[in-house]
């Protein structure tokens, strides 16, 4: 049997999820890592990306829109600005959300917000990841 370890998922809305799983995959700022039980410490940065767990041999997916990763030998805390399951994310919405943000970005227009533009990117991409990702596990 694969050894646990406790997985803490925070949003600015509370507790999104807190179970014992066996692994967790997730993009950081220094690429795709997966974590499983005794981990060294780390803290690092989440990347906008697709994320998986997995409990009992089935993983669970999620799109998750940055943070901050704390590692310690017993607990992973992941303090996220946004995080979705994959059973709840609508991908032609998040196929629509990036060709507007993709038009903005061309867009000359001086009004135009750039940060908020790359950050809907951002967001459609991690969604559209995320059922791309999950699709190819089925």
């Amino acid at each position: 049997m694969a050894k646990l370890f406790n997985l803490e998922i925070i949003t600015p809305q509370g507790l999104f999820l807190q179970e014992e799983v066996e692994s967790l995959t997730i993009k950081l700022s220094s690429g795709y890592r997966t974590f499983l039980a005794k981990h060294l410490p780390l803290i690092g940065a989440i990347e906008y990306d697709e994320m998986h767990i997995m409990k009992n041999n089935n993983y669970s997916y999620f799109a998750v829109h940055g943070g901050i990763i704390n590692v310690t030998n017993e607990k992973i805390t992941l303090l996220v600005n946004n995080i979705e399951k994959f059973e709840d994310i609508d991908l032609e919405r998040a196929l629509k959300a990036k060709e507007r943000a993709l038009q903005r970005l061309q867009s000359k227009d001086p009004n135009i917000d750039i940060k908020r533009a790359q950050l809907a990117l951002n967001k459609s991409l991690a969604r559209i990841n995320t059922v791309n990702y999950q699709n190819k596990k089925i």
